[in-house]
């Protein structure tokens, strides 16, 4: 089979590999779609610490199962999301309920990664990462399964609701499915700021309000809006930079979620009466938990999340580096890698 194997930045090769054997409780997934993910870029673009050379990217898959062994409920011919990684259930954390703090949670994970033709499925994942695709839900709208769920997360971690106004800040696809998610959890006021006129473009089919911010100063256009500021604010861009600004756009008594991963050097000053007087509160979110996988497919099966103009490109294998750089210069909104 194919895969596309990362070796160092700027350098990734599309190579044959054999295909994954499976053991007793594993299923072999054909892959028919997996997402570029931003963490996909970082790595591409600048190297990351849990991928070493010669791992294989891609982890936001739908497929079709091919093999099983021993694997009950499963079955050839059947169409699946694949999660990338699972809790044990089992250390503390789990007990505790912190499923994306799991002590083992990358223990276990599909095997090479979803940039291939073939995924081997582990035992734990076909537990708790693997779901069926019902049939109004499309192979490639399945992809989007794993970073929806991220959302579910995040916002779930911000306790919004109905009697919130939230302000997204960043308008990549994970800003867009969240501003889509909290639409559907009921957000009262959803306002999105960015600065990629075709991202924002499709921000205005969701948002209540959309702030460019390569034109306007976003604290001086969202004091017009939410004077005081949004009681929930979802930081989903990977600057140290932006992230300070949020201390600035949250209103009293609200919370502010760093979502999005930021460079490893990266400091944040944070005034102590922020915390203490105004009770801002400060949270972080990382990946997303079962429950939250299962609704993702759910929710897209239902139509509960318009995925309309979300994907904006595909590519095969062959073009997956081009795709990559592509998407590393702001082009499009979600890329996805397909396979026949």
């Amino acid at each position: 089979m194919k895969v596309l194997r990362y070796y160092q930045p700027g350098k990734v090769e599309v190579e044959e590999s054999a295909l994954p054997v499976i053991g007793a409780g594993e299923v072999l997934v054909k892959v028919r779609a997996c997402g570029v993910c931003a963490t996909d870029i970082k790595t591409y673009l600048r190297g990351h610490p849990k991928f070493k050379p010669g791992s294989v990217l891609g982890h936001e898959i739908s497929g079709e199962i091919v093999e099983v062994n021993q694997a009950a409920a499963w079955r050839p011919g059947m169409r699946v999301a694949v999660a990338p990684y699972a809790p044990c259930t089992t250390c503390d954390q789990c007990i505790r309920g912190n499923y994306t703090q799991c002590e083992h949670l990358m223990e276990e994970a599909v095997d090479p990664g979803g940039f291939s033709e073939y995924v081997r499925v582990t035992p734990r994942l076909v537990k708790y990462g693997l779901v069926e695709l019902p049939e109004s839900l499309s192979l490639l709208d399945g992809s989007l399964a794993e970073p929806l769920a991220c959302c579910f997360h995040g916002l779930e971690a911000l306790k919004a609701g109905p009697q919130d106004t939230l302000l997204i800040i960043g308008d990549g696809a994970m800003g867009l499915l969240q501003a889509e998610t909290a639409r559907a959890m009921g957000v009262k006021k959803i306002i999105l700021s960015g600065m990629t006129p075709g991202r924002l473009e499709r921000a205005a089919m969701i948002a209540d309000v959309v702030i460019d911010a390569s034109r306007e100063d976003v604290f001086t256009a969202l004091q017009k809006i939410s004077p005081g500021g949004a009681n929930k604010v979802m930081v989903s861009v990977g600057s140290g930079e932006v992230a300070q600004s949020a201390f600035q756009l949250v209103h009293k008594g609200g919370m502010i979620n760093l979502f999005a991963g930021l460079p490893k050097d990266s400091e944040l000053k944070v005034s102590p009466g922020l915390i203490h007087y105004d009770e801002v509160t400060l949270v972080g979110t990382y990946g997303f938990t079962p429950p939250q996988f299962h609704q993702a497919v759910d929710w897209l099966a239902q139509k509960k999340i318009n995925t309309q103009g979300i994907i904006t490109a595909t590519a095969r294998l062959e073009d997956a580096k081009a795709t990559l750089q592509a998407v590393a210069e702001y082009r499009g909104i979600k890329s996805v890698i397909t396979f026949a």
